[in-house]
């Protein structure tokens, strides 16, 4: 009995698996609007009212791509091991980079889905929060230790997370800036940069 529960356990876990990745890739190539259920289950080769065993309707079965991207996200945006301050910022953007650009068209389709649902609105500003948390707390630490000069480690914290994250958006979604030949470890140098000197530079405007 316990062999042959602990094999549904496992088939369902892959079901929920192909869902969920066929779901990622629908609403990556479709965008929030053009994805369905049935795009969906065809493209996980599933019958129509499995979809609905594992979500409740097309915007859980978006919440739920978002919250493994984004733990991703955070996995591979952790801040290394490293010896200098710069090395850790450069690499955790490094890896938040990496992933942004393995999911190239979802991105445009969170913003297409948040201006239809504030759901998803809501869902999106609870799971970037821990990324912007950690910023500040990283801030708010070095500035009690004299490491840098005192400041907002709440403003400063959205304004860096936000950079990053719009900055990305811009670069891979948009291919911005037109014109100008860039790659990832490019992008990734000027913003780690940018980060760095934002919060390690002694001097600020007004001072």
């Amino acid at each position: 009995m316990g062999e042959a529960r602990s094999r549904r356990q496992q088939q369902a876990a892959a079901t929920a698996e192909q869902l969920l990745a066929a779901a990622r890739e629908v609403f990556e190539s479709r965008g929030y609007v053009g994805a369905t259920v049935g795009a969906i289950t065809e493209a996980a080769n599933t019958a129509h009212g499995t979809f609905y065993l594992y979500f409740k309707n097309k915007e859980d079965a978006f919440a739920k791509v978002m919250a493994s991207v984004a733990d991703d996200l955070w996995r591979e945006g952790q801040p290394a091991l490293s010896e200098t301050p710069y090395g850790a910022v450069h690499a955790a953007i490094r890896g938040y980079l990496a992933v942004y650009s393995e999911h190239r068209g979802l991105w445009r389709c969170l913003l297409e889905g948040m201006h239809r649902s504030p759901a998803l609105e809501e869902m999106w500003l609870e799971l970037r929060r821990p990324f912007i948390d950690r910023i500040q707390r990283t801030i708010e630490h070095l500035a009690a230790a004299g490491s840098i000069r005192p400041m907002n480690a709440a403003l400063a914290a959205e304004a860096l997370g936000a950079m990053v994250e719009w900055t990305s958006f811009c670069f891979v979604e948009l291919g911005e800036p037109a014109g100008v030949e860039a790659s990832v470890d490019a992008m990734t140098d000027t913003l780690a940069d940018l980060f760095h000197n934002a919060v390690y530079g002694r001097e600020s405007a007004g001072r």
